[in-house]
């Protein structure tokens, strides 16, 4: 069960769910139900086909003022997590138990915490085994939106989600018989009672070229741009970071590579240094076009899709330390790591002018990735767990 349709692979959640879906279907049946956001979405069922026994799927509907209120009381009263009422619909509640009436499921794998309450509505015998995938643990993303927020209003926003969050995640997550998370720093985060699997997120690695270096003095953000955290990011980088970095290298360029941009992003185009580009068929040009990959996150959880394909791709990379959080990275090595403006300035610099050291990382880290985060091995991963899953 995902949230939004997994295609096409253009942002983290849909490259994890993707490939997932996609390598385990040369195995075992995929019966896919997703709740989608976008009326869009539609046109790309038939790429998933080919990978899936079934696909269902059930729009979440825009609510009004009194639907809202509506919905957020009915969550009180049924003791269902507040926090979750923006993603549960009746009608997913009753297309779910319809998947499970005309087929033989064995394992239901739910992607992200916040679908976790349409575990309540399947039959109380139904022997399915249960699996909650965590992409990144919520509230401690909240967490740190909190500390970076200055906007009152926003703080006071993120406290009470983090608030509601706080309790429920853990709580949900007994419900299931196994929890996925993709980091052992996430692990720590959840009680140690749960039986907890880490697969880490990965690349298909012989989908990644590995490009060409450019010579342009060109850095690339690619992320969704609606999502919190990387707003925050490059908004942060254009204001505390690249206004240094083009006072020391004249003509840099920075390419921000992803849907669904917000206002404050799209202005940030009105820069000709800056290219804000939407929601693009193919990132593999922008890449192509670009030197150094940027990723100066200082909120959010799990691990970036973003730096696996970076790297695939055989672009050095400058992230902070949360950026590559959980990932087996060493500085210098497969990566620079920045964590103040300073320091941000002077690792891209030195790989903007430095092309040996560039080629050195970059060729490091795609070795890494080839051999410790292919979706292949990944996959295999999740299917061991699926498979002593239904020996117990």
């Amino acid at each position: 069960m995902t949230y939004g349709l997994p295609y096409p692979p253009n942002s983290g959640v849909r490259i994890h769910d993707f490939n997932l879906i996609k390598n385990i279907s040369q195995y075992h049946h995929v019966f896919l139900l997703s709740l989608l956001e976008f009326q869009e979405e539609v046109q790309y069922l038939s790429q998933l086909k080919q990978y899936c026994h079934t696909i269902d799927y059930v729009f979440a509907k825009p609510r009004s003022l009194r639907e809202t209120i509506r919905e957020a009381l009915k969550a009180i009263l049924t003791k269902r997590p507040i926090a979750s009422y923006p993603f549960y619909y009746d009608e997913m509640a009753s297309k779910l138990n319809e998947v499970l009436r005309n087929h033989h499921i064995d394992i239901i794998q739910i992607e992200h915490s916040f679908l976790a309450p349409y575990i309540d509505v399947i039959y109380p015998k139904n022997t399915l085994r249960k699996i909650l995938s965590f992409h990144n643990v919520g509230y401690q993303q909240y967490r740190t939106m909190i500390k970076l927020n200055s906007n009152l209003k926003e703080k006071l926003l993120y406290q009470i989600k983090w608030l509601l969050m706080l309790n429920w995640e853990a709580k949900y997550a007994q419900k299931f018989d196994h929890c996925l998370v993709v980091s052992s720093l996430e692990r720590q985060l959840l009680p140690s009672k749960l039986a907890i699997s880490v697969i880490e997120n990965g690349i298909d690695t012989q989908s990644y070229p590995f490009l060409d270096d450019a010579n342009n003095n060109t850095m690339i953000f690619v992320g969704t741009m609606g999502y919190a955290p990387n707003v925050d990011a490059i908004l942060y980088f254009c204001a505390q970071i690249f206004p240094d970095i083009q006072q020391q290298l004249s003509n840099t360029k920075l390419f921000i590579v992803g849907n669904h941009p917000k206002p404050e992003i799209c202005q940030l185009a009105s820069s000709k240094n800056i290219i804000v580009t939407g929601a693009v068929p193919d990132i593999i040009p922008y890449y192509q076009q670009s030197q150094v990959s940027i990723v100066p996150l200082r909120a959010g959880g799990g691990t970036r899709l973003k730096i696996l394909e970076a790297m695939a791709l055989g672009k050095a990379v400058v992230s902070t330390s949360l950026g590559c959080e959980g990932l087996q990275v060493i500085h210098k090595k497969h990566i620079m790591i920045a964590d103040t403006p300073l320091e941000f300035v002077r690792h891209t610099i030195e790989l903007l002018t430095n092309k040996e050291l560039r080629e050195k990382i970059a060729k490091n880290a795609r070795q890494l990735v080839e051999v410790q985060y292919d979706w292949s091995k990944i996959s295999q991963k999740l299917m061991t767990v699926d498979e002593n899953l239904l020996k117990h």
